[in-house]
């Protein structure tokens, strides 16, 4: 019933936004091809990025036997196809948790703690740029200056994690612990999951040596969202935006954390188009904008799904427990079954 409400709402608000712009929707027609090309390329680099990422984590954590690099890559856009009819968050968040439970026997407090850490590096990013986003969107700096001060606060970021790894650990299980308590609030998660435990193993564990690279892919990940938005813009003629698109994303995310609708339909939308006029983009293209990018995104989230299912390997079904394997008694879960599905609980 509450899924049915969001759906509703969701609609409700898509539906407004598109009256309010109905007279230039035409311009959806005239998209130039070559940045649509650009926008599926940005799409790919944030699956790549993400996967990779994700992988680094699950190795850290010592879990080599669930990162193959097709089948993580797949997880995710499932994900991502997941969060296109439920809230985001949620669908990339159960999609990835729920496969290394199903694929790998994995407890699902370890696979949890796996997304949200990889997740966190991406909010650590966000932290960095979300200032000079903020001062631009207000207009008390121009776009060069924000660019600049992009460039100075995300190597700022990345000091941090070479020279202090241990130190700026401190700032990482802060937002760990905020991202992964928002998740214990979740039905079915919350008595399977011990974030403070798991923030424990995060500090005394290997991660300070890893976490600039981890950085760094968080990094590789925003610009290709960064573009994104770009390319949109470029496609539909807006020439000389770049750099405001490139300084609107941090605030654009920053405001996706309201997308309780599925797929965030309608709110981010119009969340979107009240940054978008303050930066001063025309009214006229505000709402062809968005729908453009939506579409396009949508499309690019499909195709990639599709082609990252050719990438997914299947993996062996763990021995049982009851013929003496080493890899049920080491891992303490469930066997499963040839079918390679977990048994109902």
């Amino acid at each position: 019933m509450r899924n049915r409400r969001l759906w509703v709402l969701g609609i409700v608000l898509m539906a407004a936004l598109l009256f309010w712009g109905r007279h230039d929707l035409g311009k959806i027609g005239s998209l130039h091809l070559l940045p649509l090309v650009v926008c599926f390329l940005c799409t790919a680099g944030i699956a790549l990025s993400s996967a990779l990422k994700w992988r680094v984590c699950l190795h850290s954590m010592g879990e080599a036997r669930a990162t193959h690099f097709g089948s993580l890559l797949h997880y995710f856009m499932i994900g991502r196809v997941l969060g296109l009819v439920v809230p985001m968050d949620f669908g990339d968040f159960a999609a990835r948790t729920m496969s290394l439970k199903f694929d790998h026997a994995m407890p699902i407090g370890k696979a949890s703690y796996s997304v949200y850490l990889d997740r966190t590096f991406d909010v650590v990013v966000a932290a960095f740029l979300f200032v000079p986003s903020l001062l631009f969107i207000l207009g008390v700096i121009q776009p060069g200056l924000g660019l600049v001060l992009y460039g100075l606060a995300f190597a700022a970021g990345y000091l941090c994690f070479v020279l202090w790894g241990r130190q700026s650990m401190d700032f990482v299980v802060l937002i760990f612990h905020f991202l992964f308590k928002a998740v214990c609030r979740i039905p079915g998660i919350r008595s399977r999951v011990d974030a403070d435990a798991e923030s424990k193993f995060l500090v005394a564990s290997s991660f300070p040596s890893v976490t600039p690279k981890l950085y760094l892919l968080s990094g590789m990940k925003f610009l290709c969202t960064s573009f994104r938005f770009a390319s949109i813009a470029l496609a539909m003629g807006m020439i000389g935006r770049t750099a405001d698109m490139l300084l609107f994303t941090p605030g654009a995310q920053a405001v996706a954390v309201f997308a309780v609708t599925p797929g965030g339909i309608g709110i981010v939308d119009w969340l979107w188009s009240l940054i978008l006029m303050k930066i001063r983009v025309d009214q006229a293209d505000v709402v062809p904008y968005l729908v453009s990018l939506r579409l396009a995104t949508w499309f690019s989230i499909l195709v990639l799904a599709g082609i990252s299912r050719l990438l997914y390997r299947r993996p062996h079904a763990p021995v049982h427990a009851g013929s003496g394997g080493p890899q049920a008694a080491e891992t303490g879960t469930e066997p499963m079954p040839e079918s390679g599905i977990a048994p109902e609980r």
